[in-house]
């Protein structure tokens, strides 16, 4: 053998460690991933996974904190058949879809705009990207209240500038308003969330070539033809992204909504969201408003599977 061969081989002795080392390392890896996997398992098992068991387990079970004499007793699906008879809900779904819809597309179309126009170079453009993003910085509580107070019947700032270019809304005011309630919602939830979609598309622009720009004019297209040919297929992941975002969060809360009107008046401005609320922190019947909440979670989580997989389907 030669001299070179004869080096390369390994002692006679350590050949049998050679694997056992291997399998050690080896252990020692997954056990070092585990390792460091293992916080943010019990964070996610922490605040997901226990409180989603939690609101499945009462919503089969009678609670109401207010008749401790009931026990808990299990009573299957009896909260959920009782969903069926509850004149309340079918209102709340109806109000849900349009809050849900109308806030999405709303929101998504003057964001597109506000990030059109903020995408371009210039050294005083951050002031302009500031003052767009700022509503979206204010508390939800704050946002609330402000527009409850510039609406006002009585003393709103906005109330007596559209009484200038003769529109009325004086009276009980918008807020009080059956038909008008659910719409003055929409137009505060709009004014404070729609910097929400300017960030995401604002960012998917700064990140688009500009050589493709160069190539479209080059080649003649024009700035419609360029952004429905070019740009939109470029941002529509993040488009998908940022809508199923958004609709998730309208649809689970109602804070907006609860802060300016609390469902009313009547039930006209009712969700699902916030009568499940109601039902567990008004009336303490948490076991009926596990119910609710579980049937939203149900509806949220087929939508969004229907709505990934129609997208994915037009991409391929």
């Amino acid at each position: 053998m030669p001299p070179q061969e004869r080096r390369a081989t390994p002692p006679e002795n350590s050949r049998g460690k050679l694997p056992f080392l291997r399998r050690f390392s080896r252990n020692s890896s997954v056990a070092w991933a585990w390792a460091l996997l293992a916080p943010s398992i019990v964070l996610v098992v922490a605040v997901i996974a226990y409180p989603l068991l939690t609101g499945i387990s009462l919503s089969l079970h009678t609670v109401v904190m207010t008749r401790p004499d009931l026990g808990r007793p299990f009573v299957w699906f009896e909260n959920f058949a009782r969903m069926a008879q509850d004149p309340v809900i079918l209102t709340a779904a109806w109000n849900t879809a349009i809050y849900v819809v109308v806030g999405v597309v709303s929101q998504f179309i003057v964001g597109l705009i506000a990030a059109v126009v903020l995408n371009r170079r210039s050294k005083n453009i951050w002031i302009a990207r500031t003052i767009v993003m700022l509503p979206w910085f204010l508390p939800p509580i704050a946002a609330a209240y402000m527009f409850a107070f510039m609406i006002d019947p009585r003393y709103g700032v906005l109330t007596k500038m559209l009484s200038l270019v003769g529109i009325d809304i004086s009276g009980q005011g918008v807020l009080a308003d059956p038909n008008l309630a659910l719409w003055g919602a929409l137009l505060v939830e709009l004014w404070r969330s729609y910097p929400f979609f300017a960030l995401f598309l604002l960012a998917a622009l700064q990140g688009i070539p500009e050589e493709l720009s160069e190539a479209a004019a080059l080649d003649g297209a024009t700035r419609f033809g360029y952004f429905r040919h070019v740009v939109w297929p470029l941002l529509k992941p993040v488009v998908i992204a940022s809508t199923l975002l958004e609709g998730i969060r309208l649809a689970n809360s109602p804070t907006m909504l609860l802060l300016l009107t609390n469902g009313g008046p009547g039930d006209s401005t009712q969700v699902l969201s916030l009568y499940a609320f109601q039902q567990a922190y008004q009336r303490f019947d948490f076991g009926y408003a596990s119910a609710i909440a579980v049937a939203l979670l149900v509806v949220v989580i087929g939508f969004t599977s229907v709505y990934v997989r129609v997208n994915s389907t037009k991409e391929r």
